[in-house]
């Protein structure tokens, strides 16, 4: 920004902001923010962007200053206008009159930097007494929008007309203030939901509800998020692979910014660009995996099982207490704060329901003695004469009861492990027939091999010679067979992170049938046992190292 930019614009980085002096400044703060309030209101709900005094005067009037002049209303008025906050027009269209239109009326109009200003402080006053809430609703609208967008990012470069292309960044803008109201209200709501935890003890069966409803709400939004972020970083993750992702951006930051009249203003080439990637990178961060969308899923959980267990505690201390040491903790106050023996009597008759005996037990009352001593006022106002052990009264059934733990739907996580699970075994058999789709394999014929390739080649092998028969079994039923385990030429595999020195094995791929073994062909000029014969059913195949024809398979059923 220019310095001639910097001293024209009502937000400079270095002047006085002389538009926000109405908020701070004198004592007629509250008359400048309930006009200002006023112009708000007309330009948002009424469309009327130009005001007399009177009808200000009015406004005031009715909602705050019934006293308020005309007089104070125009002085109100100037001040607002030397800060920057409105400006005046001459009404000429109203005269009706020669000396009415020589002397039109001023109609007064809120400037943008102030409509601006008062349209934060009321989003702010809302954001204050907004309790959040989870969109649930908006995952399926969201993932929708950017299934319009990859379809509409399928388009050619050369077909892509402005229409289209201003259509593709009024939807992502769409979907952009979907997740950003979705993920502002969600965290509104956790907030709230952890200072209601922290709060006094509620009404049990208040919060009885409150537990029924917040378990069934929050669980409903951690599905739909364990649903849907993992399409999303999947559609995000084509789009950085195929260059539609720089695509979208590069269209976004065409048309971020409505054409504007003066270009002293209007954000550079490079800034729309940067706040597009902004927008993207935002959205695409906030699934990303183990970024806030599993983190507020985590924590929303976790808020959801102290809502169970403080409900549960709720519970158990509102049941009648039965702890019985304690009322015999108490019984033995009142006894001793009793004045007389009678009244001792009776506090023990309504306690066990049982009439005092006549003898007490010389455990309870001490050593009998026959001298009667009538100096002493009374027996209760002695020191005991033993001292009392209690034993412990253990009930185990009314101890700790177990807390109740929130019951988790895990059919969407299990249904996500069953598809990655058949995915990676379509993956492995996909990879065992490109390397074996000959059916014989010499890995010296190999010019290049990737790594997930190479690391199922070293597994056959290893597990071809941990055998004395070197076999082993492929995901896809066939057998594969190692035909030189000991091989003394080496090979070098060469992949991206590196290359390989081993020995260069040849190995065989057979399909296994009711009669054994069926290798789909013979090959010329090798040994001339391999493919060969046919196995029996339950033989093993051994190659002959001599390279004869003389092999003969080896039985392994008993007898």
């Amino acid at each position: 920004m220019t310095e001639t930019e910097n001293i024209l614009s009502p937000f400079n980085l270095t002047e006085r902001l002389q538009i926000f002096s109405y908020l701070v400044s004198s004592n007629r703060v509250r008359w400048y923010r309930v006009i200002m309030r006023v112009f708000l209101q007309r330009h948002r709900e009424l469309y009327r962007y130009q005001l007399t005094a009177q009808e200000v005067r009015d406004a005031v009037r009715d909602s705050f200053d019934p006293e308020y002049t005309l007089e104070q209303c125009q002085n109100d008025l100037a001040a607002l206008k030397e800060w920057g906050n409105i400006i005046t027009f001459y009404d000429a269209s109203r005269a009706t009159s020669i000396a009415s239109f020589l002397s039109p009326a001023l109609l007064y109009q809120a400037t943008p930097a102030a409509i601006a200003v008062e349209t934060f402080l009321d989003e702010q006053m809302r954001a204050s007494a907004n309790s959040g809430a989870l969109r649930q609703g908006d995952l399926p609208r969201l993932w929708e929008s950017l299934q319009q967008l990859n379809e509409a990012l399928l388009i050619p470069v050369h077909a892509m007309t402005a229409t289209r292309a201003r259509a593709i960044a009024e939807e992502w803008q769409r979907a952009f203030e979907i997740w950003n109201t979705m993920a502002r209200e969600a965290a509104q709501y956790l907030a709230n939901m952890i200072n209601a935890a922290q709060q006094s003890r509620p009404d049990l069966e208040a919060f009885q509800f409150y537990k029924a409803a917040v378990v069934a709400y929050v669980h409903g939004f951690a599905q739909s998020l364990t649903q849907y972020s993992p399409r999303i970083r999947g559609q995000f993750a084509e789009w950085a692979k195929t260059g539609r992702r720089e695509r979208l951006i590069e269209i976004v930051a065409r048309h971020l910014d409505p054409p504007s009249p003066t270009l002293e203003s209007h954000p550079s080439a490079e800034e729309l660009l940067q706040d597009a990637r902004n927008q993207a990178d935002a959205l695409e961060n906030w699934f990303a995996e183990g970024k806030n969308a599993d983190s507020f899923r985590r924590n929303a959980l976790a808020e959801v099982d102290k809502v169970v267990r403080r409900a549960s505690i709720l519970a158990s201390t509102a049941r009648p207490s039965a702890n019985y040491a304690a009322q015999l903790h108490t019984l033995a106050q009142q006894l001793l704060a009793a004045r007389d023996g009678e009244t001792a009597q009776q506090l023990f008759s309504v306690a066990f329901a049982n009439i005092l005996p006549i003898h007490m037990p010389e455990s309870l009352a001490g050593t009998a003695s026959a001298v009667q001593e009538t100096h002493q006022t009374s027996v209760w106002e002695m020191p005991p004469a033993i001292k009392l052990r209690l034993r412990p009264v253990n009930r185990s059934s009314r101890g700790n009861l177990p807390l109740e733990d929130p019951i988790i739907d895990n059919r969407t996580i299990l249904r996500e492990l069953v598809a990655q699970h058949e995915q990676k075994v379509r993956e492995q058999r996909a990879r065992f027939a490109r390397l074996f789709a000959s059916n014989v394999l010499d890995i010296g014929t190999i010019e290049y091999i990737t790594p997930a390739d190479r690391s199922a080649l070293l597994e056959v092998i290893d597990a071809c010679l941990g055998q004395s028969q070197h076999q082993y079994h492929a995901p896809d039923g066939s057998v594969i067979v190692l035909h030189n385990p000991d091989e003394a030429a080496f090979t070098v595999l060469d992949a991206d992170d590196g290359v390989l020195l081993l020995p260069r094995y040849r190995m065989e791929r057979y399909e296994v049938t009711e009669d054994g073994f069926n290798p789909s062909f013979s090959i010329p000029n090798e040994r001339k046992d391999i493919g060969s014969r046919y196995l029996p059913k339950g033989e093993v195949y051994t190659p002959n190292p001599h390279e004869s024809s003389g092999n003969a398979p080896v039985s392994t059923s008993g007898g």
